[in-house]
């Protein structure tokens, strides 16, 4: 039974792509209809709305929109108040008080009250040739001078201490904020490429597929080997829907990663390579792991807890100050008068407090042994960390290089196949199964590719600083 004798017999069934001879008309065999191919090409994937064109660009708008950065820098701007603050409790301090007041029950005597009365009094109306007006206005100024204060002399430095710690984590933050941004470039430079194999597949399906029916037209092939053909092209066809899908997704991860939520391709036509070198050389590489900002940091908040234990002692100390008062008042005749100036030392002794700087002193101990904690554990996940990163370079190419191999027997087993079907000794299964094979190791190696540039990014980074 040759095959158009087989498409005959498959005709009744309901198989499409054949019409049935009418009763009457003569015709001992079935008349094929007429097989219309799919467009050759998919369209290509739609460009996105905004598009970088160099590594400066990127920054700029990392610069402008990155919340992790505003929150790094507002950090850095918590501690330098903070350090204000501490430097405010060692300098002098002048503060004054306005204040009017009126004797309800005697409106004749001058509400002349406290300390100011204990020192006027009537004898300032006589001797002093002046009377404190009924409705008294008081001014007092005062002023304080810290002579001797331990603690916040040390906390002083503890503050320092922080502005070190939030300016070691910006650095950090940058070099996060960089590595982010060139996975994502390296992202979305990948799925493009992708995308394009999926259309390439697609096309050398459609073209299977036509191939496929031209047999099947001519008798050499069943509609079983065009069933099975286009099944494939089927495939190829979902390939380039999810294909484009992940692209968008990594379009809008690369716009997140630059503060937008417009997705964000890169401008046809520009290496992906070109990028990497702006992101080279935008951070420099450290001569020593521990000089790496997230250990810096780490480091510096161990020392800013050990501090807080010398702080917390030192409140134990007394302390010294000078404080001066001065005290004017409204009067009759003329319009104010200074009658006080006081200034006098003012030593204070902390005896007992309910227990509160032990509590503090515990507190300060445990937050201490927690920043030692973080600080080894961060130094022994660095170093493997760096360690699998120059490994997973080596291993991702040799991964890459094997998947090139691959591709290209791939290839070179469906050209083969592709002939053999074309002469009739190679059946539509193989065909199939070799366009499978080569539209894998298509796949294959753009992910492998994506890989290697990954780890190469990780590589540099995990002993980089970044600087911009």
């Amino acid at each position: 039974m040759n095959a158009l004798v087989f498409a005959a017999l498959l005709v009744p069934a309901g198989i499409p792509g054949a019409a049935t001879a009418q009763p009457g008309s003569g015709q001992s065999l079935p008349v094929l209809a007429q097989y219309t191919a799919p467009p050759q090409r998919a369209p290509p994937a739609p460009p996105a709305p905004q598009q970088l064109q160099s590594w400066n660009e990127a920054l700029t708008l990392l610069r402008q929109r990155s919340t992790d950065l505003q929150a790094a820098l507002g950090q850095i701007e918590v501690a330098a108040g903070t350090w204000r603050v501490a430097l405010a409790n060692l300098l002098p301090s002048v503060g004054g008080e306005l204040s009017a007041q009126y004797n309800i029950l005697n409106p004749d005597i001058p509400a002349v009250g406290g300390g100011v009365g204990g020192g006027v009094g009537g004898g300032v109306s006589g001797a002093g040739g002046f009377t404190p007006t009924q409705l008294l206005g008081i001014g007092v100024l005062t002023a304080n001078v810290p002579v001797v204060d331990l603690a916040s002399l040390y906390a002083l430095g503890s503050a320092k201490e922080s502005r070190r710690t939030a300016d070691l984590s910006l650095a950090e933050t940058r070099r996060q904020l960089t590595r982010g941004l060139a996975q994502a470039l390296v992202s979305v430079s990948s799925y493009e490429r992708l995308a394009e194999v999926n259309r390439v597949n697609l096309r050398t399906a459609l073209e299977r597929l036509a191939l496929a029916q031209r047999r099947f037209e001519l008798g050499a092939g069943t509609r079983l080997d065009v069933v099975r053909v286009e099944q494939d092209a089927q495939s190829a066809r979902r390939n380039v829907v999810t294909g484009d899908e992940n692209l968008r997704q990594a379009r809008e991860s690369l716009g997140l990663a630059l503060g937008t939520p417009t997705p964000v391709g890169i401008k046809p036509g520009l290496e992906l390579n070109t990028f990497l070198q702006g992101a080279n050389a935008a951070c420099r590489t450290l001569e020593s792991l521990e000089n790496r900002p997230d250990i810096a940091a780490a480091r510096s908040r161990q020392v800013v807890a050990e501090r807080a234990i010398g702080e917390v002692k030192r409140q134990y100390a007394p302390t010294l100050g000078i404080t001066s008062t001065t005290t004017g008042l409204t009067v009759n005749p003329g319009f104010a008068e200074v009658p006080i100036w006081n200034i006098g030392a003012s030593l204070v002794l902390p005896f007992w407090d309910g227990g509160a700087r032990e509590g503090r002193l515990r507190q300060a101990r445990g937050q201490l042994e927690q920043a030692r904690a973080d600080v080894t554990n961060r130094e022994r996940n660095i170093a493997v960390e760096v360690t699998q990163a120059k490994r997973a370079v080596q291993v991702t190419r040799a991964t890459r290089d094997l998947a090139d191999r691959e591709r290209r027997l791939a290839e070179e087993n469906d050209r083969l196949t592709r002939r053999s079907f074309e002469v009739g000794t190679g059946t539509s299964f193989e065909l199939v199964q070799s366009a499978g094979a080569l539209r894998q190791a298509e796949l294959e190696l753009v992910i492998r590719d994506f890989q290697f540039r990954q780890a190469q990014v990780d590589a540099f980074l995990s002993e980089a600083a970044c600087d911009w």
